[in-house]
């Protein structure tokens, strides 16, 4: 004889932002996600009022993991900005002779030529002190570079 395993499924509201709720509506058991569907439709709204019935849900094993999808490309957003500012940071020290509060800018004007290059300027007025890396025919190229120097300091 067959045995069904019965999981607690995590329901989370989805906002019409398309980002659903950090924490779940509630906690139904059920054998898979469709049956755990019916029930939170056919039980639980039901007793609850029509006022719940608008909303868009999400259904989630809650011996899964919760992390929200957009959370995960932040933090490997943050990691990413934070390599490439340490990166920028040992350039600058190099550099030498700038104050302790700069900004890092991929910057294109008269004081880089009209040329790409990644500079410290000051953070409130974005004034130019001075250049980090060498000149780029276009912005991509710059980027790129940026990219290159993070991959060998890792």
């Amino acid at each position: 004889m067959e045995v069904l395993l019965k999981y607690n499924w995590n329901v989370y509201k989805v906002f019409k932002n398309g980002k659903r709720a950090k924490s779940p509506f509630c906690q139904i058991e059920a054998v898979d996600k469709s049956k755990a569907k019916e029930k939170f439709l056919n039980e639980y709204l039901a007793e609850e009022g029509s006022k719940y019935e608008k909303y868009i849900w999400a259904f989630l094993r809650s011996d899964l993991s919760q992390e929200r999808i957009h959370e995960k490309n932040l933090e490997k957003d943050r990691e990413q900005k934070n390599k490439r500012i340490q990166v920028l940071a040992q350039l600058a020290i190099k550099a030498g002779d700038l104050p302790n509060n700069i900004s890092f800018v991929l910057l294109y004007s008269k004081n880089t030529n009209w040329k790409w290059e990644w500079a410290a300027c000051e953070p409130a007025s974005m004034q130019y002190l001075k250049t980090l890396s060498p000149s780029f025919k276009s912005a991509p190229k710059a980027e790129e570079w940026l990219i290159t120097q993070v991959k060998k300091n890792s």
